[in-house]
């Protein structure tokens, strides 16, 4: 982005409003909720300025074992998604019908002081470039989002995407043509057994809803674990999909390095994942076994590499960026 687009976060002119979120449907949430996003603002040619409130007390994005907690990687993430969601419809005049369809994410957040949460609702802004939008027909299919994040005042990262975009018969007629009949959605498939999940303070939770990893094995130098959310986590499944969703697959990674690193030896009180990027290569269905897998984490590293697999096949890669506050 252009020195000066960033320069205009502390220009007066733009004032954004944290007051109310948005409409849920512009940011494809079915519970108000699970809403992020307070406003949005075109402050420039092609560049766009939204703010998100962080919630205090959220049964997922606040249940973390970390002393001295810091805003959760993956709500930063959501209110990214969020944004450029809501910018797409809002600004690029993208139908509302549109199914999106990640790609590539990553996000690498810095700053980890200015990240702490203190006794005040957090609040992000988000400025947001679409650097490439695809047409085809008319309409758009592939759409580029890069983003910079400043919280309570303070720059702490960036973001970016890239996402297909098909409308929900196209996006129908897809699924059906890869699987060769109808996919199963989140209410017609069996709940799985659970009762062989992780200790949720082994993936740095307290609450076993949010765990999503389940039958651990180390062998050879690598850690491997099942994929078993709970199809009942509104904020992993906010509403009915037939695929576990990117954001899912991402909480999978974060969890393996979390776990990664507490078999290593590091205390998780202390350890805060600070960055993701992934890629996803296929639908990972919801009826047959996902499989995540990495390496250990030596002494002093901190990325830990996660690889999907589901039926022999990759389904998504990523790349998760630990942070270890030095003790004190």
């Amino acid at each position: 982005m252009s020195e000066n687009a960033v320069g205009t976060l502390a220009e007066p002119p733009f004032h954004i409003r944290f007051a109310h979120t948005v409409d849920r449907h512009l940011v494809h949430r079915a519970a108000v909720a699970e809403v992020f996003v307070t406003d949005t603002r075109q402050i420039g040619e092609s560049v766009y300025l939204a703010g998100a409130q962080t919630p205090l007390s959220h049964s997922y994005y606040n249940d973390h074992i970390q002393h001295g907690a810091l805003t959760d990687v993956l709500l930063v993430l959501e209110a990214c998604r969020q944004a450029a969601v809501c910018g797409g419809h809002t600004f690029l005049d993208i139908a509302m019908d549109t199914s999106f369809l990640v790609n590539e994410v990553s996000v690498q957040l810095r700053n980890p002081e200015a990240l702490r949460t203190g006794g005040d609702p957090g609040e992000l802004q988000l400025l947001t470039e679409y650097p490439a939008v695809r047409m085809k027909g008319g309409r758009v299919r592939q759409v580029g989002v890069e983003q910079e994040l400043t919280f309570n005042g303070a720059a702490v990262g960036v973001s970016s995407m890239r996402v297909s975009a098909m409308t929900k018969h196209e996006y129908e007629s897809l699924r059906t043509y890869q699987r060769g009949g109808v996919a199963p959605s989140t209410r017609e498939v069996p709940r799985p057994d659970r009762s062989g999940i992780l200790a949720p303070a082994q993936v740095g939770r307290t609450s076993p809803g949010n765990v999503v990893l389940a039958e651990p094995v180390f062998d050879s130098g690598r850690l491997t674990a099942r994929l078993l959310p709970d199809f009942d986590n509104r904020s992993l499944f906010d509403h009915q999909y037939d695929h576990f969703p990117a954001m899912t697959l991402l909480e999978g990674a974060r969890q393996l390095a979390l776990l990664a690193a507490f078999w290593s030896g590091r205390q998780l009180s202390a350890t805060h994942v600070l960055g993701m990027n992934a890629a996803f290569l296929r639908f990972a269905e919801l009826d047959a076994p996902v499989v995540l897998s990495a390496g250990m984490p030596a002494a002093g590293e901190d990325t830990v590499d996660v690889a999907f697999r589901q039926a022999g096949r990759s389904v998504a890669t990523a790349s998760v960026r630990l942070y270890e506050e030095a003790k004190a």
